[in-house]
Parts: structure tokens; sequence; C-alpha cells
């Protein structure tokens, strides 16, 4: 059974990131809680997606260049009960909801140090390494930072995902574990676009060496109904949703299909298809050119990328 994993906790229903989106993933069986760090300018380790905060908060700060004093006064602007979680918080409650995995999704804006701070806090909360080890799921972006956290020893037998766009970059990390060949610091598995998954490289080149060296594969955003049906046919083992709930409902609908089943071009479902392969082969070209981080008045030629995706919900 593919594994669901409450993206940002709920964000479909709650606002995400927040401790009662926290509790509600939780209430709807999520196997796992992907969740985002950040971390302030004095080095406390906080929860939220973006590295600013104008978004979500009464007030736009970027987390880097700020004290967590000054994170800590922002209010939802939604519900201005809530205020920003700190990995503490979700720490003290993952003690508390042992039934449930977080994956921490760690940005790679934020200085290595987080890694060592997280497993640290990790260990002030409750000193029980094989607990956490149990319960939580690194996710890196840079192949770096995992030789980092081997390096330093904050991923030791911890599950470890490469959370990416791009296939070249997974399979750096996965060549990278099969070189180091340590069970102590293996590759667990990777956390991709679902529409990578559709590619010819990821279906005939990489599938077979992930289910060769027992590498899972997790695919996000996955909420509509038809990108349910294509992971019937793939070696998914699980999917980040904005709904938990739904999908659930939709992954139990399409367990049976165990072909991947290109749509025909000439449908609408094929015109989708194949339109949002092309717009993700030309934004991972656009994305890890190397250029992508010129700037363009003041902003990069990435971030202005990654907002136009968000903008039109493909990321």
């Amino acid at each position: 059974m593919v594994l669901v994993a409450g993206h940002r906790a709920f964000k479909a229903q709650y606002i995400e990131n927040t401790m009662v989106a926290f509790d509600r993933a939780y209430e709807a069986k999520a196997d796992i809680i992907e969740t985002d760090l950040q971390m302030t300018s004095d080095g406390v380790v906080v929860v939220n997606h973006d590295a600013d905060t104008g978004r979500i908060w009464d007030q736009d700060l970027c987390i880097s260049d700020h004290t967590f004093e000054e994170i800590s006064k922002l209010r939802c602007k939604d519900d201005s009960t809530l205020r920003m979680p700190t990995l503490i918080d979700i720490l003290k409650w993952m003690v508390d909801h042992p039934n449930v995995r977080l994956m921490l999704d760690i940005k790679f804006t934020n200085q290595k140090i987080v890694l060592p701070k997280t497993y640290a806090a990790m260990l002030g909360v409750k000193n029980d390494v094989q607990f956490w080890q149990k319960h939580i799921i690194w996710g890196l972006w840079q192949l770096d930072w995992f030789q980092y956290g081997v390096e330093t020893g904050a991923i030791k037998d911890f599950e470890v995902f490469v959370i990416t766009l791009s296939l070249d970059i997974a399979e750096q990390f996965i060549k990278y574990s099969l070189k180091l060949n340590n069970p102590h610091f293996k590759l667990s598995g990777i956390s991709i676009h679902f529409v990578a998954s559709w590619t010819q490289k990821f279906r005939y080149h990489l599938a077979p060496i992930l289910q060769e060296n027992d590498i899972k594969v997790f695919l996000w955003t996955v909420n509509k109904g038809i990108d349910f049906k294509y992971t019937g046919g793939l070696p998914i083992a699980g999917v980040v949703t904005d709904d938990p709930i739904v999908a659930r409902q939709l992954s139990n609908e399409y367990s049976s299909i165990k072909k991947f089943v290109p749509p025909s071009w000439g449908s609408l479902n094929g015109l989708r298809f194949y339109s949002f392969l092309a717009a993700y082969h030309i934004i991972c070209t656009l994305l890890f050119i190397p250029w992508a981080h010129y700037k363009v008045g003041p902003y990069s030629v990435a971030y202005l990328v990654l907002y136009l995706l968000r903008t039109i919900h493909f990321l």
C-alpha cells in the first residue's frame, strides 16, 4: 500500500505547517507528516516553508536575518491565535503522537549547522536516539548536505531522502550512497515531482536501479485522481499530498492498477500529460543550468521560475 504523507501537514484544509494542521493530519491517519525547517539569525530552528514570512504571517521578514524573539511575535494572517512553531514544538508533539513519522524538508537556503542542531534538539526532547531513528526522515536537496550529514554523524541510521525536481541530482545521491556502501549512511529514498516519474529516464533507467537497491520513491505533490492512477503502475512507495484523507481514498481506488500506460495524445488527459512533461523538461533546464542564479533585478532566474511554478500550482 502506498504511504500517505501530509504536505506541510494538511495544506489543503488547514493553515500549512501549524500545530492545528499537524493535529488534523494525525487525525486523518497520515502515515507521515512532511514539514519544512528554517533557522533564525540566532540559531533557533523554526517550522516554515518559505525563507521569508510574508505569505502566511503578518510581517514579511527574512527568517535568517531576524532573531527568534522577532519571529516569535509574528501571528498568522488568517488566524491571529496561531504562531510559527519551532522545531522543539513539533518534536514534543511527535513524542505525544508516536503513530506517525515526520519528514523534515531541510531547505538548502539554511546553513548546514541546522543538521546537528536538529539532531541535538531531538535528543534534548527525548534522549532516545532509536526513537528518533524510527520516527524521523531527513529530506535533503543537495549532495554536499548528505556528505555533511555523514561527516557529522547527524544522519547515522536515519532514513534519508533526496528531495529534488532533478533526476540528475537524484542519481548523484544514489551513486554516492552506493559508492559509500555503508549501511549506517544509506540513501533510503528519493522524493521527486510527480511528473518526473512519467519520464523515460525514470521509468527505464532509474526505477530498476532503485528497486534493485531497495531505495523507495515518493512523489510530490499528488492530489488528482488521474495522477494517483499513474502511480499504480509505477514502483511508488509514497505520495506527498495536500489532503491525506482524499489521497487515501484515491490511492485505494487505483491500487489495482499494475501497469503504467501513458494516455493517448488526442485525449484531454494526454494533452495535460505531454504538456506537463514538456514543461518539466524546460523547468529542469532553466533551474539547473549554470546561469540559473544570475540576477534579473533583485531576483535570480531560478527564483523567478520557482515563483511562476508556485503561481500556476505546478509545485
